[in-house]
């Protein structure tokens, strides 16, 4: 069966599309927009007129491309941005009522089960040779970022945090670039709100940090323009910690007019790049993580894996 997946981010919408055989998938197309949702998300937040258009004008371009590829299922999810908007009724009645397409408003929980489902699958290369018993996994959006421990073979912990990029920057309002003020407020913002997650790496120690995809295929991106290739697959790809720090200080005293220029980092990351590094800075320091793996699987995919399984 062809399957469409539709991911309603808060920063960004992706579109996948694979053939799903019994015993495996195969990616037609992928693609992503930005569609900017995650100004002002402090609390419960309306979802402006703008937002709603702009959530219209990228469905409608999704649903062009899915038509040309003879879909037999669409499934449209929606995460931390309509999840918490107090019209996401109107917002997911607008899209109904204009193309017909059911939104699935997942909760934070699902959303980090789905997470783990992609990864898992995508860095069983990645892991083989490591010692860890348990790998923290990390998935950074513009609504909420989520952690998830997990074993060989199952996730053991997960839990989905309001701390997406575009609320932390609401939260924090850095200088561009930020200032040492700036990253101090962060790590004490970061140090109470990731209680939950201290707690429950006291139990499960971990010092193999894996990153899903978005600005971690950025971070593997900006390596490649600006140092040298690194050792990969279509999956997943090991990435030296030094590697992630040299850009990091590369970035991190940059404005946002400077960053669009810098190498192999596309636009639409460019205004958040700076907390998100500073965000996997912390988590590397905090939980003493030495191997850092980047998977370029994320929540659509996991539910194409998810799709897969009940097919066997």
């Amino acid at each position: 069966m062809r399957l469409a997946v539709i991911d309603m981010g808060t920063n960004t919408f992706n579109l996948i599309i694979a053939e799903v055989l019994p015993n495996s998938f195969h990616i037609l197309h992928s693609t992503k927009e930005p569609v900017k949702l995650g100004q002002k998300l402090k609390g419960q937040h309306s979802l402006s007129a703008d937002g709603i258009q702009r959530i219209v004008s990228v469905i409608q371009k999704f649903l062009d491309v899915i038509n040309t590829y003879d879909v037999g299922k669409t499934l449209a999810i929606a995460t931390s941005s309509i999840r918490t908007a107090k019209n996401q009724e109107e917002v997911i009645q607008i899209i109904k009522q204009r193309f017909h397409l059911d939104i699935q408003v997942i909760d934070g929980e699902r959303e980090a089960e789905l997470i783990y489902i992609a990864n898992h699958y995508a860095t069983q290369s990645c892991i083989q040779s490591l010692n860890d018993k348990h790998f923290l996994i990390m998935d950074i959006g513009g609504g909420s970022t989520e952690f998830i421990i997990s074993d060989k073979n199952n996730a053991v912990w997960k839990k989905s945090f309001l701390l997406g990029m575009a609320r932390l920057i609401d939260e924090i309002q850095p200088q561009d670039p930020p200032t040492s003020d700036d990253i101090q407020k962060l790590k004490n913002y970061l140090d109470h709100h990731l209680q939950p997650l201290h707690s429950a790496l006291q139990h499960y120690s971990s010092h193999t940090l894996i990153g899903s995809s978005g600005v971690f295929d950025s971070i593997v991106e900006m390596i490649e323009a600006n140092i040298h290739l690194l050792s990969k697959n279509e999956q997943c790809c090991v990435t030296p910690q030094n590697d992630f720090y040299t850009i990091f200080h590369k970035i991190l005293p940059l404005s946002l007019k400077e960053r669009l220029q810098f190498p192999g980092l596309i636009e639409m990351r460019a205004d958040m790049i700076t907390m998100s590094l500073l965000l996997i800075d912390y988590v590397i320091t905090k939980f003493d993580i030495k191997n850092f793996i980047v998977s370029f699987y994320s929540l659509k995919k996991g539910v194409v894996i998810e799709t897969l399984r009940t097919l066997n």
